[in-house]
């Protein structure tokens, strides 16, 4: 990797884009400057549950399709394969796991892929149920890292299992032993101190281990909302050096993607000249068609919870919050609109709620059985 990348994860779990969808994004990327599209979809059960199940002729062809719409874009396709749930390491250098492994790579750079990637992420820690000959695990998924590049002919990009700092006190060694292996020229992706980050850089490695000489992607879950789906988060891209190579994994949902896209790149460009995102982010929010009336909402939907400090409360709500409310859903039509209609509808909800102004049969239609009972005891 020889350049900065700024581009989109395809990463999350709960979605799946289609190939219109995907190229979709392509075109954001483009206007953007953005140059990398990741594909490792949670959700797509032959990149990850069934990773050894070959992809069929007619896959291949609409993934080969993509990346050649990719390429005229100037956007390089980085496509993963994440065997990590149940890969036999007895298998290395051989055997039916590996070359299964082998197999799906090669048909996926002949499809036109211009980087493979590894992911070892997510994955249980009971490594002594598959470890074969290895006695560390970093060791192990570096090896198989550095096996499949030697045959592949092709660095990789790599997620290791522990890829954020917060991660490392259950596997002390992992991360160390990993770097250790790993050959030079392959490029680890990281999330930083957090698997959600208010300030996410991938030097905060450095606190958990000496540093490394592979080169580091940001992989960023600030407006992830998988863990969450009940959320939406669509704040200021900040807290992040652009300078970085960075792929942002954010909803699944095209337009609320397609927005969040255009959020990074437009902070981007802020930083590096005013060196404020708040004038830019309210300017892309209106590109996209959000109506000011959000504005009085966005401190709901601005940013997650992060780990390192207690959160302060929102502004309590008021007429001017139920008046934004009621705009929002009723007044703004859009494509847009329609994919944020459950989080503004549910921020109603919740803030009737908070104020005990929801009546109880209400409660009980709204809200899941258990929350409901919770609430009404």
């Amino acid at each position: 990797m020889t350049e900065r990348v700024h581009g989109y994860a395809e990463g999350y779990y709960g979605r799946l884009f289609n190939w219109r969808e995907r190229e979709l994004i392509l075109s954001v990327l483009e206007r953007n400057g953005q140059n990398t599209y990741y594909y490792a979809p949670k959700e797509d059960p032959l990149h990850r549950l069934h990773w050894r199940k070959p992809y069929d002729q007619d896959w291949l062809a609409d993934f080969h399709a993509f990346t050649a719409k990719a390429g005229a874009r100037e956007v390089q396709v980085v496509a993963g394969v994440a065997p990590g749930l149940d890969f036999n390491f007895s298998d290395l250098p051989h055997g039916p796991d590996y070359q299964a492994l082998v197999t799906k790579c090669r048909c996926l750079l002949a499809a036109g892929a211009h980087r493979i990637s590894l992911l070892m992420d997510d994955i249980d820690e009971k490594f002594i149920n598959r470890r074969g000959a290895f006695r560390q695990e970093g060791v192990a998924h570096a090896s198989l890292a550095n096996a499949l590049a030697d045959d592949l002919g092709v660095a990789l990009w790599v997620t290791p299992r522990i890829y954020a700092n917060e991660l490392a006190e259950t596997a002390p060694d992992y991360l160390a032993d990993f770097l250790n292996c790993l050959n030079p020229d392959h490029t680890v992706l990281y999330c930083g101190s957090d698997v959600v980050a208010r300030q996410a850089s991938v030097q905060s490695m450095f606190e958990v281990v000496d540093e490394c000489g592979q080169p580091l992607v940001l992989w960023d879950n600030l407006y992830a909302n998988d863990y969450c789906p009940r959320r939406l988060f669509v704040g200021a891209w900040e807290g992040r050096n652009p300078e970085e190579s960075i792929v942002l994994n954010p909803t699944g949902m095209l337009h609320t993607d397609s927005l969040l896209m255009d959020l990074m790149g437009s902070a981007t460009l802020a930083l590096q000249t005013t060196g404020t995102v708040r004038s830019a982010w309210e300017a892309t929010l209106t590109s996209h068609g959000v109506p000011d009336a959000f504005l009085a909402l966005a401190e709901y939907f601005y940013h997650p919870i992060f780990n390192e400090n207690t959160p302060t409360a929102p502004t309590p709500a008021n007429a001017i919050t139920f008046d934004a409310i009621e705009s929002c859903l009723w007044q703004w039509k859009s494509p847009l609109a329609r994919e944020w209609y459950p989080y503004l509808f549910g921020l109603k909800h919740d803030l009737l709620i908070s104020q005990h102004a929801l009546p109880d049969l209400r409660v009980l239609k709204t809200q899941s059985h258990p929350l409901s009972q919770r609430l009404l005891k």
